[in-house]
């Protein structure tokens, strides 16, 4: 199949975070608007005919067979395994994968994030998506489509992971899936926030990552921040009560003058470094902290769902949550 041409249009920031993770560390970000499982080499031409045409974040009108076998997705893997679709590569950065879905993606074989053409060849493609148009320069949309049919997102819906999985249910025909899904999520979603604040009330709560010698905290509408500030309305220790309302970035650069005023209650300690989290601890700037003498830190490690979006991501997060914060 062929696109039908018309005028067209931080990584997002979890995608740069996470490649950062793993180049630093040595290991390893949603609007509204239809893939069988499969790990063979299948030929395209099998496929059914019938095709379903959109258009996408760049205008292009794509032709979209109604069965694609072998879909490319990188960075997506997470709404692709939610719908059911077992993508031909998954995404990786040098040094590691997103290991939080090693079970669902076992024996895919990884892709490079930067999706070369000649790897992208080789995987054999019927369909490729593509995030956003910040991943395509000059030209490497037609030579991708000229592998195999290239739709692209764009960060208006990549911004939201609901969105999504909606889109992407729309894209590949699985719209039912994508909406069991969210109720699923929506119901866990419930069960988990009457736990946890029956454990720990108004208790206040923060997540701080250290990478780089750096610490930041997450945007309360992003990754484990929406998880931890939107669906389960915890709240939030004043480093995240006070993010300036516009141009949140996913994650934000703490100081260490800040780190010495935060407030929280709870600490979920995300650490990507090679220095161990209680070192880290010991350091005189958490002194008084209060969840560091109350000793109600919780440190998990930088292979977690905590530094992801989408659904199989948040629902780790809130699994992973709901163990820590109510033991």
């Amino acid at each position: 199949m062929r696109t039908i041409h018309t005028l067209k249009k931080s990584k997002y920031m979890i995608a740069l975070a996470s490649a950062s993770i793993l180049a630093l560390s040595a290991c390893g970000s949603s609007t509204d608007d239809e893939s069988t499982d499969s790990t063979d080499s299948t030929d395209s031409s099998d496929a059914t005919n019938e095709t379903n045409i959109m258009t996408d974040a760049m205008g292009h009108e794509v032709e979209i067979p109604e069965n694609p076998e072998r879909v490319l997705g990188t960075y997506l893997e997470d709404y692709l395994v939610t719908l059911g679709v077992t993508p031909v590569a998954q995404w990786s950065a040098p040094n590691g994968t997103q290991v939080y879905l090693e079970d669902q993606l076992e024996g895919v074989p990884p892709i490079s994030s930067e999706l070369p053409l000649e790897e992208v060849a080789s995987t054999n493609p019927d369909f490729i998506l593509i995030e956003n148009e910040a991943q395509l320069e000059s030209g490497l949309y037609e030579q991708y489509n000229s592998i195999a049919p290239t739709f692209v997102l764009g960060d208006d819906v990549t911004n939201d992971w609901r969105k999504t999985l909606t889109e992407l249910g729309k894209i590949l025909d699985k719209s039912d899936e994508a909406d069991q899904a969210l109720a699923e999520y929506d119901s866990l979603v419930e069960d988990s926030k009457e736990e946890i604040q029956k454990a720990i009330g108004d208790e206040k709560v923060a997540a701080i990552w250290y990478i780089g010698d750096t610490y930041y905290t997450v945007s309360p509408t992003q990754s484990s921040g929406a998880t931890l500030f939107e669906d389960l309305d915890l709240e939030p220790a004043n480093i995240i009560a006070d993010l300036p309302k516009d141009n949140i970035e996913q994650w934000n650069p703490v100081t260490l003058e800040a780190l010495a005023e935060l407030d929280a209650d709870h600490l979920i300690f995300i650490n990507s470094s090679e220095e161990a989290a209680d070192d880290l601890l010991n350091d005189p700037v958490w002194a008084n902290v209060p969840a560091v003498s109350k000793e109600q830190v919780y440190p998990v490690t930088r292979e977690s769902s905590w530094l992801y979006n989408g659904l199989q991501a948040h629902t780790q997060t809130i699994e992973s949550a709901k163990e820590l914060l109510t033991n």
